[in-house]
């Protein structure tokens, strides 16, 4: 009884295998660059963010892909403090397509990831009333799990190169909005 089982249990896999691979199409299919406006929560201001997105194929209807961003910021709060924000983000994204003619495709995603976020701040005062020092530096960091939400769309360049616009609300450590350009180069 618990060979048929087995039996069975293999053969229901192996089919559910080869009907994923029909729809399954994963791989580096293209890599490309982008760049964006940061809007940060809280008091930390705007800033400009770099990224990285690599095109990792299709699932049925949803697109696979991976990010790479960063942005950071200096700033002064007062005329006595300096601080640093920065943050780096790793994520996998699940982008779905919405069926268009022509070469503009507009989508919509979400997905999960890392962000690695750090800050310090400086104190470049005088000493306290008292004529002690207080503590000049501090600084932290922390890895924590983020979601990701997207909207945008891509268009054909040429039969090798897509660009792309898209918005992006991140929830992390540091929570921000982002608009995005870029340009992705077609492997395949």
């Amino acid at each position: 009884m618990i060979k048929k089982s087995v039996l069975l249990s293999a053969l229901l896999v192996l089919m559910l295998m080869a009907t994923a691979s029909a729809q399954l199409d994963f791989g580096l299919k293209g890599i490309g660059g982008k760049l964006g406006y940061i809007m940060p929560d809280g008091n930390i201001d705007n800033a400009i963010g770099l990224g990285a997105v690599a095109d990792l194929g299709t699932f049925k209807m949803i697109s696979l892909a991976a990010y790479l961003d960063y942005w950071g910021k200096n700033y002064s709060e007062t005329s006595y403090w300096d601080f640093t924000w920065s943050v780096i983000s790793i994520a996998a994204i699940g982008k779905y397509y919405f069926p268009m003619e022509g070469s503009l495709k507009p989508y919509a995603g979400a997905g999960l990831g890392f962000d690695i976020s750090s800050w310090k701040s400086e104190y470049k005062g005088p000493p306290t009333a008292y004529g002690f020092d207080i503590n000049s530096e501090a600084s932290d960091s922390s890895f924590d799990l983020a979601l990701h939400i997207l909207g945008g769309a891509s268009y054909a360049l040429s039969p090798t190169l897509d660009g792309f616009a898209e918005a992006k609300y991140t929830t992390g450590h540091v929570d921000y909005f982002g608009i995005y350009v870029g340009v992705i180069y077609k492997l395949k």
